[in-house]
């Protein structure tokens, strides 16, 4: 019968556990810039050697309701948005933003929202509301058919970016009229929060 300490996988294993552990720092130091936190004393950094956005860099902005960009349609006790006056069906454009200064390496994007959407409208054509995120013309998340009058929506996602300025888009889209659609009130966003952080050590 073994006795429990002769197959000790340290002695036996193929890779050096402590030479694999050595490598694996150095490795992450590299990715890190150069830092590495076992080889630096105490206190190393100070105020004067921390750069601003040396890291990362954060956006956090409220833009508020869709229906200021113009889109008023309704009555003053109805939801205000667009509707098929201005709209006739294909993407349209939400919200633009431009963010600055991005090194090469990860972003991060959430895009949080209440939403309107008037399912009432006409029972032979069923509404729902399509949301997509565009990173320099790029789809990088999309919010497929919501099918609920109203509630709250967060979207999320993670993607390498390369460096400089980037441009930001939402765009929604509904169904394309019917016959007898009217002009009522079609579908709006409020209360529209970014959260975009550019991650590059």
């Amino acid at each position: 019968m073994k006795k429990w300490n002769e197959g000790y996988p340290r002695d036996r294993a193929i890779v050096n556990w402590k030479e694999f552990r050595e490598s694996h720092n150095a490795y992450i130091s590299t990715l890190n810039g150069g830092l590495d936190r076992s080889t630096m004393p105490l206190q190393f950094l100070d105020e004067d050697q921390k750069q601003n956005g040396a890291f990362h860099r954060v956006y956090a902005i409220d833009r508020g309701d869709w229906s200021t960009s113009g889109y008023t349609n309704g009555s003053a006790s109805a939801f205000r948005g667009i509707s098929y006056d201005n709209y006739g069906g294909g993407w349209h454009t939400v919200d633009t933003l431009t963010v600055e200064e991005f090194k090469d390496g990860m972003c991060h994007w959430e895009f949080a929202f209440h939403f309107h959407n008037n399912t009432y409208y006409a029972d032979d054509n069923p509404k729902s509301i399509t949301i997509r995120l565009l990173f320099d013309g790029v789809e990088v998340n999309t919010m497929y058919k919501v099918p609920e009058p109203i509630g709250s929506f967060r979207m999320s996602c993670d993607f390498p970016c390369t460096g400089g300025n980037h441009q930001l888009v939402v765009q929604a889209r509904s169904v394309a009229p019917s016959d007898n659609e009217n002009t009522e009130n079609l579908f709006n966003l409020f209360a529209m929060r970014h959260l975009i952080i550019g991650r590059w050590r």
